[in-house]
């Protein structure tokens, strides 16, 4: 967040002229473009932190268009072919003697060279049709054929929302597949509620070609629905297709799980008898209630083991999967965000490191999701000096809390290490910089006030504490919404001090409010930041400089 509330835009290479640009480097450069354009894909990807703007679906469908890379070299190869074809026809004596040395082989080249056009024709016409014409893409007609009214489906920008508001509400991600709670991404779209089977392929083949040995790893998800249709995934790794199966267990566990071209695979592909396919579907409905009823029993035992905080204050032990879920979605239908706090009777131990309490920021599906994990004091009723911190999806989230009620830490990896600070939480600092790092001047004694209020053009030199009050407990996530309680030098109204506040706009942090100090200095103005969640936090900043009690400053980030 920027000074007076605004919003910092983030700039990135926008459909289509991020395909325009890389045409053009690889025009100018060749192959030298290819760590370039690298760059600009992760600085596109990092500016959009809470997924394509665009949204995964058409994201995907634009990503077709690497296919005309190999309708290109088909296209190519084709065309030498002919050219090579015709340039011997056009010397007799070279043409008698390739007929000798490749008799039939001769006259299959012009057949070859016309088929691999054929071919680079199809696969750029697919190419096009999949990223410049979605509604006809074959990701969009694998989301109709699922719908309960294949016929009566709505325009593709509804199909492909459907998808994208699950994933971006509920996603988990393993590499180009994400599982929501409805849907599935991968090369098709897959309807959760409709798989009865996920399958792994793990292949290695191994090629010589000469005196050189090449190795070809496959890794692929195969998806059987209730129609018998197949989804197949090409993954990278073996990780990943670890992670993909493990995932779809958590969010399917009805199905059934095994290796491609299994005994279990083929009874339910080819599976054409009535009977048999009635005795396979009353099995998979067999399992969800079987499932079903474990879930209800685990979640009774799990109730009387930790105290869930509730937002209005209020505290209850009946801890659900549905309690849970509503208070990760209820900021879609309050329009701000929700805090809660998970308390457990006994520390929680895990990743190397004693949990006493988590603490969540729930943003709904329009914002990411807050976690923060405190660790153990060692001493009941004292808070910890360590915690850790990550934003996610709702869904991340959700897997989240319902691990923290099994007693399960998640894989810190990719969270933040926080220290506690005063009152609030700083970032834990591997390699600290030489020197200290310079804290915000206290206000001056001497100095007369000035608030200006961002609803209001004019300022206010005339004013009681209760104005003051009155403006921050009035702040709204909005623009033009923000308050600064300023003072300057009567002698050099260049030197100025001032603090202010608003509410995060966008952004992770949106809806906490961002409390700033400022003041001049020798090389110019200087400026501090600190986000908190509650207009309480800014009110007792803005008293301690007003009444110039000592502003506890330790929170604040310079800027």
């Amino acid at each position: 967040m920027e000074s007076k509330g605004t919003s910092k835009k983030r700039f990135y290479l926008k459909w289509p002229w991020n395909v325009v640009t890389y045409i053009v480097l690889v025009a100018v450069l060749r192959i030298f473009a290819i760590p370039i354009i690298l760059l600009i894909m992760w600085w596109n990807k990092r500016q959009q932190p809470d997924g394509p703007e665009e949204g995964y679906c058409l994201q995907r469908t634009r990503g077709r268009l690497t296919g005309l890379i190999w309708a290109a070299l088909f296209l190519a190869g084709g065309g030498l072919a002919i050219w090579f074809f015709m340039t011997a026809q056009s010397m007799p004596y070279e043409a008698e003697r390739l007929k000798e040395e490749l008799s039939f082989g001769y006259y299959v080249i012009p057949v070859a060279g016309a088929a691999a056009i054929l071919v680079g024709v199809f696969l750029a016409y697919r190419s096009l049709l999949d990223a410049l014409v979605p509604e006809k893409s074959a990701l969009a007609q694998s989301i109709r054929n699922q719908l309960p009214y294949p016929d009566e489906a709505p325009p593709v920008k509804e199909l492909f929302a459907m998808v994208d508001r699950d994933l971006k509400a509920n996603g988990l991600w393993c590499g180009k597949l994400g599982v929501g709670k409805e849907w599935v991404l991968g090369d098709e779209v897959s309807s959760i509620p409709r798989i009865r089977g996920v399958f792994s392929r793990e292949e290695h083949r191994t090629r010589r070609a000469g005196k050189r040995t090449q190795a070809v790893h496959i890794y692929e998800i195969w998806i059987v629905d209730d129609r018998r249709e197949r989804q197949v995934t090409t993954l990278k790794s073996r990780k990943e297709l670890e992670e993909a199966m493990d995932c779809l267990r958590r969010r399917a566990p009805a199905a059934l799980f095994g290796v491609y071209d299994s005994k279990e695979y083929q009874d339910l592909v080819y599976a054409k008898e009535e009977e048999q396919q009635y005795a396979q579907e009353r099995a998979y409905r067999q399992r969800k209630t079987q499932f079903e009823e474990q879930e209800r029993k685990e979640q009774e035992r799990l109730a009387q083991n930790q105290v869930l905080t509730l937002p209005d204050g209020s505290v209850t032990s009946r801890i659900t999967w549905d309690t849970i879920h509503e208070l990760l979605r209820r900021p879609d239908q309050v329009g701000q965000t929700v805090p809660l706090q998970l308390v457990p009777g006994v520390p929680i131990q895990g990743q190397g490191h004693t949990f006493s309490r988590l603490v969540g920021l729930a943003g709904g599906g329009a914002q990411p999701t807050r976690i923060l994990m405190e660790e153990y004091s060692g001493t009941p009723g004292v808070p910890g000096q360590y915690a850790w911190t990550r934003d996610m999806s709702a869904g991340e989230a959700e897997e989240v809390l319902r691990g923290w009620l099994r007693g399960e830490i998640p894989d810190l990896k990719n969270w933040t290490h926080m220290e506690r600070s005063g009152r609030t939480w700083q970032q834990v600092l591997e390699h600290r910089s030489r020197g200290p790092a310079p804290t915000p001047p206290q206000p001056h004694r001497d100095w007369p006030w000035r608030m200006t209020a961002g609803r209001d053009p004019g300022s206010a030199p005339d004013f009681s504490w209760n104005d003051l009050e009155k403006g921050l407990r009035a702040l709204r996530q909005e623009e033009d919404s923000y308050l600064v309680l300023e003072q300057r030098d009567p002698q050099n109204p260049e030197r100025f001090w001032f603090i202010q506040s608003a509410m995060a706009l966008e952004g992770p942090q949106a809806g906490m409010y961002a409390v700033e100090i400022g003041c001049s200095g020798p090389d110019g103005p200087l400026l501090w930041e600190r986000m908190v969640p509650d207009v309480r936090d800014v009110i007792e900043c803005f008293s301690d400089a007003y009444y110039h009690r000592g502003l506890d400053v330790s929170g604040f980030q310079e800027i």
